[in-house]
């Protein structure tokens, strides 16, 4: 709960939202997942270290939902043929998907190894596409967990972090598939 209250403060402004949530993964899947000791310190250190890269992709990735949310009330009330409608509601709801893959791989990416800006654009797509059924399970999560937390504001104080917790079981799997170093000191241990 003290994890989700500090990612809350942390993101008032809302440009911070991205290092607080680098932060937050961070601090629970060391802190809760691996029972490392010293979760609140490292929640802020890893917050101050990550705004640099976090507050332009945050302003990046934001205006792209933002414009997706706008184009798709948009084309709600747009006065078309049935077919153009559907078919424009679909695409609006296929770039709002990678958008927000790309989001949920971000700022968990972030919080395991260091990147430009670009990189790490380009690492959260690529995990988004290569990690198809987990980044849809991550969207999903996300969306609900965005969607209880504005509606009741309750959840607010025990959500995100429950949220970065679960969303770590799908994160941290494909994590092991791109960390070949470890594979390979295991198989030397068996030896």
């Amino acid at each position: 709960m003290v994890l989700s209250v500090c990612w809350f403060f942390c993101s008032i402004p809302v440009v911070t939202v991205g290092a607080a949530s680098t932060a937050l993964y961070d601090a629970a899947v060391h802190g809760i997942r691996r029972e490392e000791a010293g979760t609140y310190a490292r929640f802020f250190r890893t917050f101050r270290r990550e705004l640099k890269i976090t507050i332009p992709a945050t302003l990046l990735w934001g205006a792209v939902i933002a414009a997706l949310a706008w184009v798709g009330q948009f084309v709600g009330t747009a006065e078309q043929e049935p077919w153009f409608v559907l078919a424009a509601a679909a695409v609006v709801v296929l770039l709002l998907f990678f958008a927000l893959g790309i989001l949920a791989w971000m700022f968990p990416l972030l919080s395991r190894f260091n990147f430009s800006f670009g990189g790490l654009n380009r690492t959260a797509w690529q995990f988004t596409l290569v990690h198809l059924p987990s980044s849809f399970l991550l969207v999903v999560l996300l969306g609900v967990s965005a969607w209880a937390c504005r509606r009741f504001l309750f959840p607010v104080f025990f959500v995100p972090c429950t949220e970065a917790l679960l969303a770590s079981f799908l994160i941290e799997r494909a994590f092991e598939k791109h960390a070949p170093q470890k594979k390979q000191e295991g198989q030397a241990e068996e030896l």
